[in-house]
């Protein structure tokens, strides 16, 4: 049976008695797949045309890619405490679509002309190590090697090149920096939660049952970790937090934006500081002494030089505070008899050790999480290796970490170039706060695994690329030599 209007519209197709049909037999075969299948099968079918419409909505708008790649990465460790699913896969989703995204729509050859630079062809050159790692014959499991990889350098890659692509805009600098102030934000009212009203029962058993209450509740005191992965990564990132917006707050804004981020900066010093988390000093201390050269400021080089002493001769030699348990455990990160701080120069012994012979590694995914749970019994797997760099080096050797320290700087020593060049004074102050923070990340990632662990390195994905694009809104561009 044929139409007779010559523009049939979408109701007079279902008049047709072929599609009344279809409608029947589908809303059969859909009742028996409920019946079979039961209430997944049910959430499942419900869930699908949400997640065809979400699917469209991300390739029409692949900047949205990026915030929900940000929002997983600070989320997916506390949701995967309530309820147990591969949650940081949808980090790999949000940049792969990204991707396709920008496949389809950016199809002339100028359009990809922002990737093309030295950040990131280092950042390639890191990658292609990552990947010449599967062949690495010390590797015991090519599983740990796909899980490990993607924090590795896969994350690093995918957003580096959208975050040039998209965020080509001063105004996604803004943007950036709210969005991480307000999930931050959470994290702190989330971490007061813990410390005020005790740990829920999936925290409990994440606790005492994973075993990570020997490392989070010390002499009866809960080092607070939120909804993220650890106390260490909560207290790193929230030292980062607090240095930027500390960073903008004492910059030529309007009394607003001071007031704003000053506020910001004073919430994220708490959750830095019910953290319990040592290495995370690392961040503002950096972070600060970078500010302060780069602020071209002589007096105030000396005041902030002057402040540091005394904070460090406070900690160091006197006992005041000494009641205040977060403050007695960031004495111990000076301490260098500290017993966990033993402990690790061992383990690096023993790293050391196996490594002489070993020029590029045991193979990525060898040591901590994925080792543990891919290659058990191991010496790398059974070694715990604490620090960044040192699961860098343990994996990927000798080679592996000097390539990948050599990246490290040229991300410091260009970014530096960066910051000290620009002259528009308030795009000046954000950039070297962001450039501060990764300082900072870079230095506390020795006592912890920081950058590679979301939300921090999804952060410092998306915020190491913003400062590289910083000359292009600069108002007052350095003249043509």
């Amino acid at each position: 049976m044929f139409l007779k209007e010559k523009n049939p519209t979408g109701s007079d197709w279902l008049k047709l008695p072929v599609f009344k049909v279809a409608i029947v037999i589908l809303a059969a075969l859909l009742g028996v797949l409920v019946a079979k299948g039961g209430f997944t099968i049910g959430v499942a079918l419900i869930g699908l045309p949400i997640a065809v419409f979400g699917f469209a909505a991300l390739m029409k708008y692949p900047q949205w890619n990026l915030w929900g790649s940000l929002i997983v990465g600070f989320f997916s460790a506390g949701i995967g405490r309530y309820i147990d699913a591969p949650w940081g896969l949808l980090v790999d989703a949000f940049l792969v679509i990204g991707w396709l995204s920008l496949i389809f729509k950016l199809r002339k050859k100028e359009n990809w002309q922002p990737i093309r630079n030295d950040i990131m062809l280092v950042t390639l050159i890191w990658y292609g190590m990552v990947m010449l790692e599967l062949f690495n014959p010390e590797m015991r499991s090519a599983a740990a090697w796909f899980y490990a990889m993607r924090g590795a350098g896969l994350y690093q890659l995918l957003a580096f090149g959208l975050t040039f692509l998209l965020f080509q805009d001063s105004r996604y600098l803004d943007k950036f920096l709210h969005f991480c102030i307000f999930l931050s934000f959470l994290g702190v009212l989330w971490g007061l939660r813990q410390m005020i009203f005790g740990t829920d029962a999936a925290e409990d058993y994440w606790l005492y049952v994973e075993g990570f209450a020997m490392t989070h509740m010390l002499a009866g005191v809960l080092r607070v970790f939120s909804f993220y992965s650890d106390a260490g990564q909560f207290g790193a990132q929230q030292a980062m937090m607090f240095l930027i917006c500390g960073i903008i707050a004492i910059g030529k804004f309007p009394m607003k934006t001071r007031l704003y981020y000053g506020i910001a900066a004073l919430i994220f010093f708490v959750g830095f500081g019910i953290s319990g988390t040592r290495g995370a000093l690392a961040v503002p201390a950096a972070g600060a002494f970078v500010y302060l050269i780069l602020s071209k400021n002589f007096k105030l080089l000396i005041a902030g030089v002057l402040v540091m002493g005394m904070t460090f001769y406070f900690l160091k030699y006197t006992k005041a505070l000494q009641g205040v348990e977060q403050v007695r455990r960031m004495r111990t990160a000076l301490n260098p008899e500290d017993e966990s701080l033993l402990v690790r120069l061992r383990n690096q012994v023993t790293f050391g050790n196996y490594l002489r012979t070993r020029p590029i590694g045991g193979g990525i995914g060898s040591a901590g999480f994925w080792g543990h749970r891919f290659s058990l019994g191991t010496l790398l797997a059974e070694t715990a290796t604490d620090s960044y760099y040192v699961k860098v080096w343990a994996e990927t050797g000798i080679v592996g970490i000097c390539l990948h320290l050599f990246m490290f700087g040229y991300f410091v020593g260009k970014g530096a170039v960066v910051c000290w060049n620009i002259r528009d004074e308030l795009l000046r102050q954000k950039i070297i706060a962001l450039y501060a923070g990764m300082c900072g990340i870079f230095l506390s990632s020795y006592g912890n695994q920081v950058f590679s662990q979301t939300p921090t390195g999804i952060i410092m994905y998306i915020a190491i690329p913003l400062i590289f694009m910083a000359p292009k809104w600069d108002m007052y561009p350095q003249a043509p030599a």
